[in-house]
């Protein structure tokens, strides 16, 4: 059990994985460095807020307490979203409110500032259309729950109950005419098709504060606790993705699988998460189970093995899908032989007949060659003369000759590791494609723009990832189109990446999926988006 001054309590399984037992009345509610990572959009993993729009608004929105991170949760909703009020979304009303761009108001009636002024006018959640009934027609709690019931359950007869019960009390109290009760009252009813119960949004609101303050101070630990459960995601490999990049922008490096290791799901190892060999695409449970189990009874020592020996001594007992994703995702790489070497030798021992594995698994030699030298000369001495004893001579020897005389360089390169590991683990972890390519020139990384890299002219290197084409529907340039990118380098993945409509049109050609480019532009002063202005594709050198 390790325990932090803030309360907080981690406990390390055997596996070296760390449980977050937060002890939630010490958690400081007030701690800048976790709302300041709230302000900047940091919001990845953070309980409500880790969308795209979470993050996208949470930056928008910078909340620094409880009352307001609440609101945020509320506004990011989609019935707010949704609601749409003088061409423009409630949330973007309430944003523009809060940052000074709009004016506050209060409609319909300035006499309910006491109750909206929290939310800059903006009718936001159910309590405030209750209290408003309150102020207004002098409803009772049960009267006021029973308006939010009508709403929400679209009960016509209620509903029509409760509307001629908040005329009267709106006439009977003698401040309000009948067409100003009138007006509140629809107000109301169309506020509770999207506003949020505040209740609801407070408790969301801490337990995501929680999430972001664990995230803040025990960033390894919670890493390495959600790329745990990426499994569970609908699109395991893109939340594995995204993390990993979010990792990479707080200076967290994600160490690759190893068979030395021997954890199944991610640990925390070496100070860092680590994957597990489970994490591997097409390395299931049991896989990991049946070897783990197989080790543990024949008594091996992985460490003391070369890669050759491990072949030998474990191959009959992996799958060979499992075998090969193993290998490509760098989980034998400290063996110290190329991917391209390995998958070569295990092609060669994957066709071999099962008494011929059998045999190179008790061989005591420590070289591949050797021991299926030694099973040639065993088959020669001890079988006889015929057609099976031909063609399992035929067999080896040609194994032999294939291992001595490769048909093919057996030399990775950078990319086609890189791709592999992407393919088998939802992103590059060792290496990175644009390692063959030149990016000389460049004088920004995405990480350090991430970090607040400025200068006139900013040039990044890297890969296109993602290409999203909008429409402009209004303004001079409405109909035409601009883009927003997500590109990557080594450092990690930026996504407010934007070309506007006239540079759009200069660069689109030569601009796709998978593209290696220098992308030069500017630093919104505004978003902090990369607006990029003009592009050159990059030469490879590899």
């Amino acid at each position: 059990m390790i325990r932090f001054e803030c309360g907080c309590e981690f406990e390390q399984n055997e596996e070296g994985f760390f449980t977050f037992n937060p002890n939630i009345e010490s958690l400081p509610l007030e701690c800048e460095a976790t709302w300041d990572m709230i302000c900047d959009g940091n919001t990845k993993g953070v309980f409500q807020l880790e969308s795209q729009l979470g993050q996208s608004k949470a930056k928008q929105v910078a909340p620094r307490n409880i009352e307001e991170l609440s609101d945020l949760v509320a506004i990011i909703r989609p019935g707010c979203g949704d609601a749409i009020v003088k061409g423009k979304s409630l949330t973007q009303h309430y944003i523009d409110r809060k940052s000074g761009i709009d004016p506050v108001v209060y409609e319909p009636d300035v006499r309910l500032k006491p109750i909206l002024e929290s939310t800059y006018g903006i009718l936001v959640y159910q309590e405030q259309a209750m209290q408003i009934a309150q102020l207004v027609a002098g409803f009772s709690l049960q009267q006021a729950d029973n308006l939010r019931k009508a709403i929400g359950k679209k009960n016509v007869e209620l509903m029509a109950r409760v509307k001629s019960e908040f005329l009267q009390g709106a006439k009977d109290s003698g401040e309000y005419t009948e067409n100003d009760a009138e007006e509140i009252f629809s107000w109301i009813e169309k506020s509770q098709k999207y506003s949020f119960n505040k209740s609801h949004s407070i408790s969301y609101a801490l337990n995501a504060y929680q999430t972001a303050y664990a995230k803040h101070h025990f960033s390894d630990e919670f890493f390495t606790s959600y790329l745990r459960h990426a499994k569970d995601k609908q699109k395991p490999f893109v939340e594995v993705s995204e993390l990993v990049n979010n990792a990479k922008i707080m200076s967290i490096d994600v160490n690759p699988p190893s068979i030395k290791n021997m954890n199944s799901r991610f640990s925390y190892l070496g100070d860092k998460p680590t994957f597990g060999l489970v994490d591997i695409k097409n390395v299931g449970q049991s896989v990991f189970d049946k070897l783990y189990a197989y080790i543990e009874s024949a008594g091996l020592n992985i460490d003391d093995m070369n890669w050759e020996q491990f072949l030998m001594r474990c191959g009959r007992h992996i799958k060979s899908n499992s075998f090969k994703s193993m290998i490509i995702a760098g989980a034998l790489d400290c063996y110290k032989v190329d991917r391209n070497e390995m998958l070569h030798h295990f092609s060669i021992y994957k066709e071999l007949k099962d008494n011929d594995k059998v045999f190179l698994e008790e061989c005591t030699s420590k070289s591949l060659v050797e021991c299926i030298a030694q099973r040639v000369a065993w088959v020669m001495e001890n079988q006889g003369d015929g057609v099976n004893r031909r063609k399992k001579l035929s067999l080896l020897e040609g194994s032999l000759s294939s291992i001595k005389n490769p048909p093919y360089s057996l030399k990775d390169s950078w990319g086609w590791r890189a791709k592999g590991e992407r393919d088998n683990l939802g992103i590059e972890v060792t290496c990175y494609e644009l390692d063959e390519y030149s990016f000389f020139g460049a004088n920004c990384t995405c990480r350090e723009y991430y970090a607040g890299f400025s200068a006139d002219i900013i040039s990044i290197a890297a890969r296109v990832d993602d290409i999203r084409e909008w429409k402009i529907r209004g303004g001079q340039h409405k109909g035409e189109v601009m883009a927003f990118l997500k590109i990557s380098d080594q450092t990690c993945a930026l996504d407010n990446v934007t070309v506007f409509s006239d540079d759009w049109a200069k660069i689109k050609k030569n601009t796709s999926i998978g593209s290696f480019l220098m992308l030069k532009g500017e630093r919104d002063k505004k978003r902090g988006s990369f607006l990029i202005k003009r592009i050159q594709k990059l030469k490879q050198c590899i």
